[in-house]
């Protein structure tokens, strides 16, 4: 394939990261990079600097990674700007700026991804190919994520604008009624990470969403450490509710005397107080481990000891990243069984699925988890085959330049 020119549009991008679409853009980018293709980001650094406290006047720290960024900036403050955007969808000069930069640019391909906060509704740009890839659920829900308030899932969206305002956030006044669904350009090819995603999205009224699952980097498999001695359990993530872990917590605890695994909690969030509180209620401090959000290389030391990683989530998540990074190290992964994580968490990535949050069903599979130890070593294998297979950037990089050929 010919040398192309891309242009990525993001809210954020490589190092204001917020989650995992943010890293999935960066992964991708070079990907792109290191088969000789030009890559272009136009990204908001605004939004990361309200939603992180920074000072608005804050700099980006400076990145030779080969990306071309086009920084937008507005003579509006940020916080003003951002609220505008989400209530109104302000987005006139942004289209101004983004078409001038096409025009002195000509990229081959514009790829949207999250663009909330920043530019609310895509909207067409002169380029031969363009597509947008939905890394969560904004086309349909405003919220981002098909959660009520309750927590439970949104099966059937109304009252959108009463469903932000519950959760304490600004309306997005452009999307009442039936301008609820973000429609995408004619001409612009949808991205599914998940069969789950498509389905959904068709279910809603945006057809012919085409599946290109996530990928990571490959990674270095710690085979020197004996799986005969694994006998930690991971959870990487923020702590909030939708998430599990509390519900990991209560299993673990229920089946204690049944397996003999200790528990690592890996990250940070609004639970990670009570969390802590709980483990010492249930006498738990010997066995669970609040880590805190820890440095890269603490983290590939912890995984290269795993027994497994543990994705509780009590949402539909998409395609979280943490399952295709176990993989990528031959880690098996228990995850539950909502959303995308099934496709994940396939017959061939020796890995086990749940009843997502059902504390009476987890500890049941992580009593069998500690029965299946001497297969781990099998188990892992299996998910770096997986890994290989399904998830690595060659085969997402091939099915990803198909996709744009024939667009």
């Amino acid at each position: 394939m010919e040398t192309l020119k891309f242009l990525m549009i993001s809210t954020h991008f490589s190092p204001y990261k917020m989650g995992g679409d943010a890293i999935m853009v960066e992964y991708l980018c070079q990907e792109l990079l290191r088969r000789g293709h030009e890559v272009h980001v136009f990204d908001n650094p605004a939004v990361h600097r309200l939603l992180r406290k920074l000072p608005s006047d804050a700099k980006r720290e400076t990145v030779n990674d080969g990306v071309i960024r086009h920084e937008y900036s507005s003579k509006i403050p940020g916080k003003l700007e951002v609220l505008m955007t989400l209530a109104a969808n302000t987005t006139s000069r942004k289209k101004r700026t983004l078409t001038e930069l096409v025009a002195d640019e000509k990229p081959d391909v514009i790829h949207w991804h999250n663009t909330k906060g920043f530019i609310g509704r895509p909207f067409p740009v002169s380029t031969p190919r363009a597509l947008y890839t939905a890394h969560d659920y904004y086309l349909v829900c405003p919220r981002s994520n098909l959660l009520r308030p309750d927590l439970s899932l949104c099966e059937h969206p109304r009252q959108c604008q009463l469903c932000l305002v519950r959760w304490k956030k600004p309306p997005q006044l452009w999307r009442i009624r039936k301008n609820r669904l973000i429609q995408v350009p004619n001409g612009t090819q949808v991205l599914a990470p998940s069969q789950f995603m498509a389905d959904r999205l068709r279910r809603e009224g945006i057809p012919e969403a085409q599946v290109l699952r996530n990928f990571v980097p490959r990674q270095e498999i710690q085979s020197e450490y004996p799986w005969s001695q694994r006998t930690s359990i991971i959870y990487i993530g923020i702590l909030e509710q939708h998430k599990g872990a509390q519900t990991l917590v209560e299993a673990f605890s229920k089946c204690r005397n049944r397996q003999g695994f200790d528990l690592q909690i890996i990250g940070g969030g609004s639970l990670q107080q009570r969390l802590t509180i709980r483990i010492r209620e249930l006498g738990l401090e010997n066995r669970i481990k609040m880590r805190g959000y820890i440095s890269q290389s603490e983290l590939k030391e912890t995984l290269g000891r795993a027994a497994a990683v543990v994705i509780p989530s009590e949402w539909h998540e998409n395609a979280p990243l943490v399952a295709l990074e176990a993989f990528s190290k031959g880690i098996p992964v228990l995850g539950s069984d909502l959303g995308g994580l099934p496709e994940i968490l396939g017959p061939d990535s020796g890995s086990m699925t749940f009843k997502g949050g059902d504390a009476d069903d987890l500890p049941n599979h992580l009593v069998l988890l500690w029965e299946k130890r001497e297969q781990l070593s099998a188990m892992g294998k299996r998910a770096r085959e997986a890994y290989e297979k399904r998830f690595s950037p060659e085969v997402h990089l091939t099915q990803y330049l198909k996709i744009i050929q024939s667009v």
